[in-house]
């Protein structure tokens, strides 16, 4: 009995203080990267005449096409062009598109026809758009997009300059009724601060297409997708993990900067596709690989090991100490980001919210391995 009692002694030594080193981790990865992402300052802004092409790739997106691509056409900014590739689309996207542009001399499209014996995916769609773009300037945004502001376009460019080739911006979702849509915008919110976070540190691995921009002269020495092409994701994240570095590459966090997406409306599609962005990863540099699969195991044995340690007599206190600092820090560390990302709401149950989309993780995994 004494033997036994002693093994659980050392065990629940050995599990704290793997919760101990784990919150160290995680503690690091917050106040390292996402505290800059709060104390990041955009450059002094100022309208300018950089000349810019904005491409839009568009699928069967006739209802949103009428409905925001006007917000793109009417941004306060002189030089720019919108390029919407109408991307093999069946329901009536090009008549609204041809309507637009008897408004608007900005708009320019190109239209991939229906066939059904092809399966060319976004990437060829963006290909197009790129060649067809008249400016070394490029914002990439998506068809389901609208921008916060008629400054999102000033804002961005703002941010280039002759070193800066790349800009990372952000992307948020609708603010809608349901758990679903809070867990969405959550992990949207979560994902920018990390990839923001992570270019301030000098490591830029990812973007969102939503909301992107690069000079064209990066994407044609990367050879465009030339690498990823078999891939049906990874025109924004593998691209930018490409071509992204420390001298190249900055960040906008900005209220009139960002772009509004429309959520997923079903676990079903979410699942679908978070998985889909699932098959990007392993393609990533290694030591992205390394780094971030440190940051996820940190944060998944800490709480994991915590919930073993809730049933022990000596060391629950320590793991409800550790909770309660992120608990503390959260509203601290993230509120900037997230009153930009329209999610503040979602702050008080920051760690609730993280612990579900740490559950949700393996469901992904095995749905993009069945992919």
């Amino acid at each position: 009995m004494i033997l036994i009692s002693n093994s659980i002694v050392d065990l629940e030594k050995v599990i704290f203080v793997i919760n101990f080193i784990c919150f160290g981790i995680h503690l690091f990865y917050i106040l390292f990267f996402h505290l800059r992402v709060s104390l990041h300052r955009n450059n002094n802004f100022s309208q300018g005449s950089t000349k810019v092409s904005i491409i839009i790739c568009a699928r069967n997106e006739r209802r949103n096409l009428a409905l925001y691509l006007e917000s793109f056409l009417k941004q306060d900014y002189e030089n720019f062009e919108v390029i919407v590739v109408n991307d093999r689309s069946w329901d009536n996207s090009l008549i609204v598109l041809n309507e637009l542009a008897k408004n608007y001399k900005k708009l320019k499209i190109v239209d991939i026809p229906d066939n059904e014996t092809d399966h060319f995916g976004k990437k060829f769609a963006l290909t197009l758009g790129i060649k067809a773009a008249q400016f070394e300037h490029i914002l990439l945004t998506d068809a389901d997009c609208k921008p916060s502001s008629d400054l999102w376009l000033a804002k961005m460019v703002n941010e280039f300059n002759q070193n800066v080739d790349i800009v990372l911006g952000a992307s948020t979702y609708e603010k809608k009724k349901g758990f679903l849509n809070k867990l969405i915008r959550f992990d949207t919110a979560q994902i920018a601060v990390n990839y923001l976070g992570f270019a301030k540190a000098n490591l830029p691995y990812m973007g969102v297409g939503r909301n992107l921009g690069y000079k064209k002269k990066n994407y044609e020495r990367a050879s465009g997708f030339k690498s990823h092409y078999h891939l049906a994701s990874g025109d924004d994240d593998l691209l930018i993990n490409q071509i992204a570095n420390k001298n190249n590459t900055n960040i906008l966090l900005d209220k009139d900067g960002i772009t509004i997406s429309i959520p997923e409306n079903s676990w079903k599609k979410w699942i679908m596709q978070k998985s889909r962005h699932h098959t990007t990863n392993k393609y990533y540099k290694l030591k992205h690989k390394a780094i971030l699969t440190m940051q996820y195991m940190a944060i998944l044995l800490f709480y994991s090991s915590g919930f073993f340690l809730v049933s022990t007599d000596e060391y629950w206190i320590y793991f409800g100490m550790f909770f309660c600092i992120k608990l503390c820090l959260a509203p601290l560390i993230y509120y900037k980001p997230f009153k930009i990302l329209l999610c503040k709401d979602l702050l008080l149950l920051y760690p609730f919210y993280e612990f579900i989309l740490l559950i949700c993780q393996p469901i992904f995994q095995i749905n993009w391995k069945k992919t």
